[in-house]
């Protein structure tokens, strides 16, 4: 048994680092692209601050995040994954109906699962 809470330990250990470097990744990748915007904006005005918004780099971090967020999510234990269910809703921008649905096809599984 302690054997195995050891090794549940280090599973989540690994997770947890997984997810900071992740999370410290995403920042980085968020600073620069908001570093570009304000450059944009200083130099061509608005609209280049406003074009560089739609920039593929802002979609591919925001991929990469949600990429290694899912990928975290569907190897972790049940009780992980409630914990992880908050950041993908606000990643993805879940509306409050979103969460509601989610959260009663969970209670409708543990009725009968």
């Amino acid at each position: 048994s302690e054997q195995r809470r050891r090794a549940d330990a280090g599973k989540y250990e690994m997770k947890y680092r997984d997810l900071k470097e992740s999370f410290r990744l995403y920042r980085k990748k968020a600073k620069e692209i908001f570093e570009a915007q304000q450059q944009g904006v200083d130099s061509g005005g608005i609209q280049a601050g406003l074009l560089s918004l739609t920039d593929h780099g802002t979609e591919e971090a925001k991929l990469a995040y949600l990429r290694n967020l899912m990928v975290n999510y569907l190897s972790s234990d049940p009780a992980v994954r409630e914990h992880m269910e908050g950041a993908i809703g606000t990643v993805l921008k879940f509306s409050p109906n979103d969460f509601q649905k989610i959260e009663k096809c969970k209670q409708e599984q543990s009725w009968f699962g």
